[in-house]
């Protein structure tokens, strides 16, 4: 059994397949058409990263779902998923010097957030905010990724060493500079359709172990006795 976003990622991946297949040079690899089959490859890059990022969003707001379904106590929650639920209001307050202006942000600010830090609190719906939690998430790369899925309490590092996947974090730091490379016009951002197969390969083992180690992670915050997914 998979989460709902694992599920939604394997037809993101079969997109990307999809798209790869239309290089001229899988079935003939002495096409002279070389511009159709780069312009090919490097759409495949960059969509490949964009699906891995909104699989990250997906799988983290399931986490969200389950936490909030088992309404957990929120001392359990991890505290860095409280933290940026405060912050998105501190990052409004410490630009304001007017004090009668700051004080009802800062009255917003405490009727808004102060559910999530009262001991014994139990979690209720609009106490989590699928908005806060998804503009943590930029292009996925390892320090990116290790940072957006502390915020459900998951040490991505610790698990991939766990499990000997380490490896994939510098394919997807690999996949995310060709990405940028791309998106930023550098004529020597070469992909070849080999390399979008390897990549393909390596996001899908990757999302595939973070399905796995949110849905650990889950069981030990939530006290959950069967797997959410």
């Amino acid at each position: 059994m998979t989460s709902a976003a694992l599920t939604k990622m394997a037809a993101r991946l079969d997109e990307v397949i999809v798209l790869s297949a239309t290089d001229p040079r899988i079935n003939d690899p002495r096409s002279s058409n070389a511009t159709l089959s780069g312009a090919v490859n490097r759409a495949c890059v960059v969509l490949l990263s964009a699906h891995l990022e909104g699989y990250l969003e997906d799988v983290a707001l399931e986490a969200l779902d389950v936490f909030i379904t088992e309404a957990i106590c929120v001392d359990d929650l991890p505290l860095l998923l409280r933290a940026v639920h405060a912050e998105d209001h501190l990052g409004v307050l410490e630009q304001m010097k007017d004090r009668k202006a700051r004080a009802p942000r800062i009255q917003d600010l405490l009727q808004s957030e102060l559910g999530l830090w009262q001991p014994g609190n139990r979690l209720a719906t609009p106490m989590l905010r699928a908005s806060t939690l998804s503009k943590q998430m930029s292009n996925p790369g390892s320090r990116e990724m290790r940072s957006f899925l502390e915020l459900v309490g998951v040490d991505l590092k610790d698990w991939l060493q766990r499990t000997s996947d380490m490896p994939l974090l510098g394919d997807a730091d690999g996949l995310v500079a060709r990405r940028n490379a791309i998106a930023h016009g550098e004529v020597s951002a070469s992909v070849t359709s080999a390399d979008v197969s390897r990549y393909i390969i390596s996001v899908e083992t990757l999302s595939r172990s973070i399905d796995e180690a949110v849905a650990e992670r889950l069981m030990q915050i939530c006290s959950l006795h069967v797997r959410p997914w």
